[in-house]
């Protein structure tokens, strides 16, 4: 059987086995996640969830339902293995026709990542006979060989409609970095372009971390970025202040915010860092709810990285560690130098499992302009 026919037959299976019961509660919360009012009513975001769960959602088990789905089923050889597992390497992005390939087939360029994809579908030529050059495809491939299937419900825009679906390309990009990524060339000018923002942060405030109000961080953001500018020549003329979105609440109200711009993680924001600091400097503080509940979020909670702990640890002095975490995990023979880093690669398991992607995301011309008309229409 052909390799694509083989792959379809399979992602079918896949499908089948993710919406069957046992996976039921999950499924139905991430997709109340994606239509709070309980209401399917766009077929793509619909389907984006289901490809999502498929590929990226992490069981409570930890792993993710196409690695259960191989797991289960002994009846598969090594090769429906190898390309199943493959799959966790999908693409999801805005894809721009640009020619056919074969006769079931497109070449795509990824207006996300800026690559360009030889695509084919497990339904023959009646599976891309509308996906004309010029045509936008907002959707996933999973690899196949060296080539890749469509997977999933992908929209179809029609080339006249292209500026218009494209302009939300900035959006996609700001909520899903990662995707960007993908493009070996893309990650290596952010982890440039993130090493020199660090080093004008360090030369605007003498360090790589500052404590602010919260109702100081969006200030404090644009001294950053007017620095930024600045130090690079100011080569778009005068400075003017970025339309971006509102800040968060919960930093906004906060009584403290440490900004640190760490060389291996880049810019975070920690709520209520004076409170930790508090707590380290003074352990028996960590009986107190509200200085032991922001320590334990900063230990337990998978957003966060290991980047504050280490901060606070190395500021207060090892001693001081040992003893808070002592009270705080009721571990009276706890050691900050033994023991630190393995509780911290325990409740962080993600971050140590690769190198975290840098947080600044490098834009070519025809993404500037998008971002410049998406903030000034």
């Amino acid at each position: 059987m052909d390799q694509m026919a083989r792959a379809g037959d399979l992602k079918g299976e896949l499908v089948s086995f993710a919406m069957s019961d046992r996976f039921g509660a999950v499924l139905e919360g991430l997709v109340l996640d994606a239509f709070p009012d309980g209401v399917v009513d766009d077929e793509g975001v619909f389907a984006g969830v289901i490809e999502d769960f498929l590929f990226n959602h992490r069981l409570e088990s930890g792993s993710r339902v196409v690695e259960r789905f191989v797991a289960e089923r002994r009846d598969l050889d090594d090769s429906d293995r190898a390309l199943l597992l493959g799959w966790v390497d999908n693409v999801q992005g805005m894809f721009e026709i640009t020619e056919p390939y074969g006769t079931d087939g497109v070449i795509a360029f990824n207006h996300v990542d800026e690559l360009t994809y030889r695509v084919r579908s497990n339904m023959g030529a009646e599976g891309v006979e509308l996906l004309t050059p010029g045509t936008i495809v907002i959707g996933g491939i999973v690899p196949v060989g060296d080539e890749w299937m469509i997977s999933g419900s992908p929209m179809a825009f029609s080339a006249d409609q292209a500026d218009e679906v494209l302009a939300g390309l900035p959006e996609l990009v700001l909520n899903f970095p990662a995707r960007v990524f993908r493009n070996p060339d893309k990650l290596t000018q952010a982890r440039e372009l993130q090493a020199q923002q660090r080093e004008a942060f360090i030369d605007l405030h003498g360090g790589d971390l500052i404590v602010v109000a919260g109702d100081q961080v969006n200030k404090a953001l644009m001294a950053f970025y007017r620095h930024v500018y600045e130090k690079a020549g100011s080569k778009a003329g005068p400075w003017t202040e970025p339309d971006l979105p509102p800040l968060p609440e919960e930093w906004t109200s906060a009584d403290s915010i440490a900004l640190i711009y760490d060389a291996e993680d880049g810019l975070g924001f920690y709520v209520d860092y004076t409170t930790a600091q508090q707590a380290f400097a003074d352990p028996d503080l960590i009986r107190r709810r509200l200085h032991r509940e922001v320590v334990s979020a900063y230990l337990r909670e998978e957003g966060i990285s290991p980047v504050p702990i280490r901060r606070l640890a190395a500021e207060a002095g090892p001693d001081a560690a040992s003893s808070l975490f002592r009270k705080l995990l009721k571990k009276p023979g706890f050691s900050w130098e033994r023991d630190g880093e393995p509780l911290l690669r325990r409740y962080k398991a993600d971050w140590y499992a690769s190198p975290p992607l840098p947080r600044v995301t490098p834009t070519s011309p025809a993404l500037s302009r998008r971002f410049r008309d998406a903030n000034h229409p």
